[in-house]
């Protein structure tokens, strides 16, 4: 999983960097220049996006990428064949830009259309609608996708991973949680956040029975492998509610205590979450973060991937990778908000 998410993103930053050379204009005389860069751009990084779409970060450049492409794709279609008119990496950088901005029902269509047409597309594509179903609450045609992902590749173990997380919210289906997180861990890297995840979701779901201390088991191998996870990395792999019932169930309520604290951001962290959800500022498209661009999801300051994004200057609870974002998320929500987040 890290050596796709490392080729990813060198490909990506591959065309990105392409990209950068072109000018953002739509005019046709530069659509005509540029035509191959534009083309390979485009297409290097919808590649990168199908590795692993967490090393293919969205942003204002590729979205005005994305026109130059559709208009350069057009150019010699006949005007009464242009509607409707596609090719594989126009539909699947469709679907990059839509699963960004969360309309995931539009994001289904296009991937289905694409599935259709070209069915030797990876089984990426059926983990990416699968994600969009999922979010859609259309639980059990999620997991029709990630099977069918792990039919055409079943070494697309991350697949696992989600079926398990879906099958232990669900009533009675323990037993395919189990089976699906064993799948996970047998087969994936010991060296990411999913794995210990994993070994801390077993530790819950294996009960007692005959095999009293398979849970325990799982729950130790769990500590180790964080502890592993923070030796190489720096860092512990966060507190979800799984991980805090495995250490309410496995330890003894002074030490349970005492590693849920280790684990829980610090107080003023907490303050500051309370207070950004009694704004609303989370139920905004893109939650705040200083990692992404709550207006349009960037990772970094418009046209510089190596800086990072600006907070607003009057509540420096909510970050922005341009001025333009800003302005139309003031507009549209964070006007409300900001006055609450400065008290």
């Amino acid at each position: 999983m890290a050596k796709v998410y490392v080729e990813a993103k060198k490909q990506f930053r591959k065309g990105y960097d392409l990209c950068m050379t072109i000018p953002r204009s739509l005019d046709d005389d530069v659509l005509e220049k540029y035509e191959e860069d534009i083309k390979t751009a485009s297409e290097t990084m919808v590649d990168a996006w199908l590795l692993d779409d967490k090393a293919a970060p969205m942003s204002e450049r590729i979205l005005i990428l994305g026109q130059q492409y559709e208009k350069a794709l057009l150019k010699n279609i006949p005007e009464e064949q242009k509607e409707g008119f596609f090719v594989k990496d126009s539909l699947l950088f469709s679907a990059w830009i839509l699963l960004v901005g969360r309309q995931f029902k539009h994001c289904i269509t296009t991937l289905t259309l694409a599935i259709d047409t070209y069915p030797e597309l990876p089984a990426r594509v059926h983990f990416l609608r699968a994600s969009c179903y999922l979010a859609l609450g259309k639980v059990r045609l999620g997991i029709k996708d990630l099977d069918e992902a792990l039919e055409k590749d079943p070494k697309f173990y991350l697949a696992y991973f989600v079926n398990g997380s879906v099958f232990m919210t669900m009533e009675n289906e323990n037993e395919n949680a189990i089976k699906n997180f064993k799948s996970f861990i047998q087969n994936t890297s010991q060296d990411t956040n999913d794995y210990v995840h994993a070994l801390y979701a077993l530790s819950v779901l294996v009960k007692p029975k005959n095999k009293k201390n398979e849970g325990r088991d799982y729950y130790n191998k769990a500590k180790a492998a964080e502890a592993k996870f923070k030796e190489l990395y720096g860092v512990h792999t966060g507190l979800s509610d799984i991980k805090r019932e495995a250490i309410q169930l496995h330890e003894s309520s002074e030490q349970a205590d005492k590693l849920i604290k280790e684990y829980t951001p610090k107080r003023a962290m907490d303050q500051k979450m309370q207070q950004l959800i009694e704004s609303g500022i989370l139920n905004a498209s893109f939650p705040a973060s200083p990692d992404r661009c709550s207006s349009c999801g960037a990772t970094h300051l418009k046209d510089k991937p190596e800086s990072p994004l600006m907070a607003c200057g009057a509540c420096r609870s909510i970050w922005y990778c341009s001025r333009e974002c800003q302005v139309q998320d003031y507009r549209a929500n964070h006007k409300a908000q900001c006055k609450s987040m400065q008290k």
